[in-house]
C-alpha cells in the first residue's frame, strides 16, 4: 500500500473514532418531591404504667388535647411543669389525680410551645416526667 492508500486508511480510522452523532449523555431524572410532613394530630395519648409514663413525648396541634390514661396499680397525680417549684402549662392540670383505670384529658392547648409535666406522686422516680410539643 502506498502513502496515499495509508493516509487514506488513517483517515477513515479517524473518521470512525472522532463521530459527532454520538449520542448525548441522558439527563437525570429529577429528584422526587419529598414526601409532605403530616400536620400533628389533634390528640394525643399517654399511658402511665408501673415503669413510668409512656410515650416520653407527645406531639399534637395547637388547640389539641393529650388524654392520659392510669394503666397502673396506684393511683398517681398528673401536673404541668418539670416538678412542683417550675409549674407551666396550666392546661395540663386538668389531669390531676387518676385512679387506676381512670383517663383524663388536658385542656386545649392553645399555644405553640413545648410542655412539661411531671407524675406528683413519683417525683423521686425515673421516667414519670415527659413533654409535650404543640405545633
Amino acid at each position: 500500500m502506498g502513502v496515499r492508500g495509508s493516509c487514506l486508511l488513517v483517515s477513515v480510522l479517524l473518521a470512525g473514532c472522532g463521530s459527532s452523532s454520538a449520542p448525548a449523555p441522558s439527563a437525570l431524572p429529577a429528584p422526587s418531591p419529598a414526601p409532605a410532613v403530616a400536620p400533628p394530630s389533634s390528640g394525643a395519648r399517654v399511658s402511665i404504667t408501673p415503669f413510668g409514663l409512656i410515650p416520653f413525648e407527645a406531639t399534637v396541634a395547637v388547640g389539641g388535647q393529650v388524654t392520659f390514661t392510669n394503666n397502673d396499680i396506684v393511683p398517681h397525680d398528673i401536673q404541668g411543669g418539670p416538678d412542683p417549684d417550675h409549674r407551666d402549662c396550666p392546661e395540663i392540670d386538668k389531669v390531676s389525680f387518676l385512679t387506676p383505670g381512670q383517663s383524663r384529658a388536658t385542656d386545649p392547648l392553645p399555644i405553640a410551645r413545648t410542655c412539661e409535666y411531671h407524675d406528683h406522686t413519683e417525683l423521686d422516680h425515673h421516667g414519670f416526667g415527659g413533654r409535650i410539643v404543640i405545633r
